[in-house]
C-alpha cells in the first residue's frame, strides 16, 4: 500500500515536471518509465519522506509515545516494587554498603516521586515537554533500578509504540 502510494506520488511529480517544461517551451524530462535509476531513487527517497510526514510516522519516530493511565499505574507499581527490593537488600547489608548509598537511594526516590507527580498531573490532555521529560526519566529508572534482577520482559509501564520509537529515536 505505502509503496504504491509512493510510486504514484513520484509518477505525478514526473508528469507535472514534464507538463511544466512543455508549457514553458522547454525540452521535457524523460517520462517515469525512462527515468535513470539514480533520479528515480532520489525521487522515491523524497516521496517516502513526504509520505512519512503526512502519515504521522515521522513524528512518531521522533517523539516518544505518551503513556496511558494504565502505563502510569504500572510504572508506579514497578518502581514501588523496585524500591522495596532495594530497601530489603540494603537492610541485609546493614552498614557494609558504601558511604552515600542511603542518600542516593533517597534522592532517586524523591526524583521518581516528583516525576510521577508531573506525569500524573499532566494526564493525556495537558501533556507537555516537562511531562515528556519526566516520563523519559521514569523509563530510565524503571530499567536501571532492577538491574540486579534477572532479565525480564518489559512491564505494563511501556507505552504502545515505544519499540518503534526506540529503534529510531532516543
Amino acid at each position: 500500500m505505502i509503496a504504491d502510494d509512493v510510486k504514484q506520488l513520484v509518477k505525478r511529480w514526473v508528469a507535472q515536471a514534464r507538463a511544466d517544461a512543455k508549457a514553458e517551451g522547454e525540452f521535457p524530462p524523460p517520462p517515469y518509465s525512462r527515468l535513470p535509476d539514480h533520479q528515480r531513487s532520489l525521487l522515491f527517497r523524497e516521496a517516502h519522506w513526504w509520505h512519512a510526514l503526512a502519515s504521522g510516522r515521522l513524528l512518531a519516530s521522533c517523539v516518544p509515545p505518551r503513556p496511558s493511565p494504565d502505563n502510569v499505574a504500572a510504572m508506579r507499581e514497578h518502581l514501588t516494587r523496585c524500591f522495596e527490593h532495594l530497601h530489603t537488600k540494603m537492610g541485609g547489608h546493614a552498614d557494609l554498603l558504601p558511604a552515600g548509598t542511603h542518600d542516593q537511594i533517597r534522592t532517586v526516590q524523591q526524583r521518581a516521586a516528583a516525576a510521577l507527580d508531573v506525569v500524573e498531573q499532566a494526564g493525556a490532555a495537558a501533556w507537555s515537554r516537562e511531562a515528556d521529560a519526566a516520563w523519559q526519566e521514569l523509563m530510565r529508572w524503571a530499567d536501571r533500578l532492577d538491574a540486579a534482577e534477572r532479565p525480564r520482559p518489559a512491564g505494563g509501564w511501556v507505552p504502545d509504540g515505544w519499540e518503534a520509537y526506540r529503534a529510531t529515536g532516543s
